[in-house]
């Protein structure tokens, strides 16, 4: 985890309030990427996140994606992977389960976990200048008005091959790797969308199998300056 997302965390780890806006500032600019498996969402969101930088004049774009789930754990006072297990169980009775195996102490209830993570990932769509992977940050930063919703898409046959070569895996093994990813972030979102009860349309979908990845973050680049998402680079010096 880099030095300024840590700081970050820790900062926000000693907060009263888990909802904390910046008082008497617009909440963002927050850019959240949904991608399915084999799409690259990290790998495109860093390269983005660099891009963004070169015409931000203060604040530097941060990622996070799996930081969401440990940060949620800490606070949560539970393993990381634990976490990750029940937030990828397909339903009630696979979480009463996965729950039933861990110590009574650590039990937390449904809602408790659900709202951590709902929390924290408002806090840093609030922020601002956050990209935010995956952990249907689209849903939960709804209300944001700088705000950019990106899907990342591509035929299933070219995802086989991103994961084939990616893990040097076969064939078989990558359509099941695939298939058993989508079915744990699907979970994970639906636990989400029904704790919000709201559905939340993308702004921009993108067929990664049609661009390739610097045509893809030129294309995000113009709509986000489009949507008021960058603001100019000024110079510190006054040019009469």
């Amino acid at each position: 985890m880099n030095n300024t997302l840590m700081v970050y965390l820790n900062k926000r780890l000693h907060q009263n309030d888990l909802k904390y806006p910046a008082a008497n500032t617009q909440p963002g600019p927050v850019i959240c990427i949904s991608r399915e498996v084999g799409c690259g969402g990290v790998t495109m969101a860093k390269l983005l996140a660099a891009e963004l930088d070169r015409l931000t004049f203060c604040k530097k774009w941060k990622v996070v994606s799996k930081e969401i789930l440990e940060e949620s754990a800490r606070e949560l006072n539970m393993e990381t992977s634990k976490l990750r297990n029940i937030m990828k169980a397909a339903d009630r009775g696979a979480f009463d389960d996965i729950l039933s195996a861990f110590s009574e102490k650590r039990y937390k209830s449904d809602r408790k976990i659900n709202n951590t993570i709902i929390d924290l990932i408002s806090s840093f769509a609030n922020d601002g200048h956050y990209i935010i992977v995956g952990r249907a940050g689209h849903i939960i930063a709804r209300d944001i008005e700088k705000s950019l919703f990106i899907k990342l898409t591509a035929p299933h046959d070219w995802r086989v091959r991103q994961i084939m070569e990616k893990y040097n895996l076969n064939m078989r093994e990558a359509i099941e790797f695939i298939d058993k990813t989508e079915k744990e972030r699907h979970s994970f979102v639906k636990r989400i969308a029904t704790e919000i009860n709201v559905e939340v349309d993308f702004d921009l979908t993108i067929n990664l199998s049609k661009l390739n990845i610097n045509d893809a973050i030129n294309l995000i680049m113009y709509v986000a300056q489009t949507k008021g998402l960058i603001e100019p680079n000024k110079s510190k010096v006054e040019v009469f």
